[in-house]
């Protein structure tokens, strides 16, 4: 998979997450800097196992299909359903 396409979304999604009115959790940081954090984790797991977010990527597809009605079968997250 091409790694700008990756981080594109990865960065769309979560930045979709962020909000204007940040607020303080009771982890003790915000909103926002817990939605960096979580990016920031995600990024550095794709890059450390690339062919388990293959499968992940695949599952999503499913998923959402799945949620839209374009698909009866929800699959499981299993590396072997997935890798041909």
């Amino acid at each position: 998979m091409d790694q700008d396409k990756i981080i594109k979304v990865v960065e769309r999604f979560f930045n979709s997450l962020k909000t204007d009115n940040d607020k303080m959790l009771d982890t003790g940081l915000t909103h926002n800097a817990t939605v960096l954090l979580l990016h920031q984790a995600c990024i550095e797991l794709i890059k450390m196992h690339p062919d388990k977010f293959v499968v992940y990527a695949k599952w999503f597809l499913n998923a959402s299909m799945f949620l839209l009605e374009e698909d009866d079968t929800l699959l499981e997250i299993k590396e072997s359903d997935f890798i041909e």
